[in-house]
């Protein structure tokens, strides 16, 4: 005859309470040891992404101006749309800026700017236009007719007004132009708050 002394959860070893004590324990466990980790390594992980996203920036910065050697962050003015910007050695600036004008939302761009004030290029930073419609506006062709352009006066697909400069659309892709347009004339506000031309 078996002693009544003993815990019921002693006496129940193969029931149900005994496996979902079982599990809870063992889910707890589990939840403490991923916790403590992801917290030990949460600075590693930002420091990797920051380290991810600034290779991905430093190469394309490069291939806007081969002949630097470093580029260094400086203090962005507050102008919408623009998320950074870098100075080079050789004196040339890099402005990472988006714009939500896109036919399928944001258009993420680099803008170069030469020491001398003129466009030194442009590169994709990030986009989800349409193919052979929206992207012949993201192309080194499109790119090419803003190299040498002196950052003054806002450029526009549409008619021009007071101040404002006209630039044509590519055929077909008005929106992804005019998202083009934008970065650049968001480029061209920093660059004019920073002491540029």
């Amino acid at each position: 005859m078996p002693s009544s002394s003993k815990c019921p959860l002693a006496r129940r070893r193969d029931g149900a309470i005994f496996s979902a004590c079982a599990v809870l324990l063992v889910a707890l466990l589990c939840a403490g040891l991923t916790s403590g980790v992801h917290h030990g390594l949460a600075g590693l992980f930002a420091a990797s992404d920051l380290a991810l996203d600034e290779a991905k920036g430093g190469s394309q910065r490069k291939i806007l101006f081969p002949d630097a050697t470093s580029f260094e962050a400086q203090t962005a003015p507050a102008v919408d749309g623009l998320n950074s910007v870098y100075r080079s050695d050789t004196g040339a600036w890099v402005f990472d800026v988006t714009s939500a004008q896109g036919y399928h939302g944001d258009v993420e761009l680099m803008v170069g700017i030469n020491a001398d004030g003129t466009v030194a290029g442009i590169q994709v930073v990030a986009e989800d236009e349409t193919d052979g419609i929206g992207t012949n506006a993201l192309s080194e062709e499109y790119f090419g007719g803003f190299t040498g352009v002196l950052p003054t006066g806002e450029l526009t697909v549409e008619e021009a007004g007071a101040g404002q400069v006209h630039v044509d659309a590519v055929s077909g892709a008005t929106f992804t132009s005019r998202a083009v347009v934008d970065c650049l004339n968001i480029a061209f506000s920093a660059y004019a708050q920073m002491g540029g031309n």
